[in-house]
């Protein structure tokens, strides 16, 4: 786009927007910024790993207040793809409960606990393998042989599975 002349600047950026309930979805504009949707000053910073616009980044600031989440630097990725804050869980959860946030992975792990919470515990006082437990409950398969991935599993907080 930018050899051809397509776009003024070698510039992209997205805006999603937060109310479910609208009719507006999100934007994504090549070439420049949607004024409509940013007021202030841009920060940029280089791209450390193409292919997922990770950045290094420092500390962590909500309502303008350092967070010390980050502080001696981390990495963080911009995703467009995902609404969803991901990272370290200590930390997402800090930073949920900061802005007010119930994390999605949190309250399927909630809904999980208490549905099977008790199944779970008797398994694991019988022993049973803990590999194998959230097949047996049908929370995924996991036939003994070989590992789950925890991103194949229904119930994504069965850390069992993994």
């Amino acid at each position: 786009m930018i050899n051809q002349g397509l776009i003024k600047e070698p510039v992209f950026s997205f805006w999603l927007n937060r109310n479910p309930e609208s009719e507006e979805g999100g934007e994504l504009v090549f070439g420049g910024v949607d004024p409509n949707h940013f007021k202030g000053e841009h920060t940029f910073v280089p791209v450390t790993q193409k292919g997922y616009w990770q950045f290094d980044m420092g500390d962590v600031l909500i309502g303008g207040e350092a967070t010390g989440y980050c502080e001696s630097g981390c990495s963080a990725i911009a995703d467009s793809g995902t609404s969803l804050l991901a990272g370290p869980t200590t930390v997402i959860a800090m930073i949920n409960k900061a802005i007010g946030a119930s994390g999605v992975v949190s309250q399927q792990c909630k809904a999980v606990v208490e549905q099977y919470g008790q199944t779970i515990l008797d398994l694991l006082l019988a022993e049973t393998q803990s590999k194998k437990i959230c097949s047996q409950i049908g929370l995924c398969s996991f036939d003994g042989a070989r590992g789950v991935r925890y991103d194949w599993c229904p119930s994504r907080c069965c850390m069992l599975c993994m």
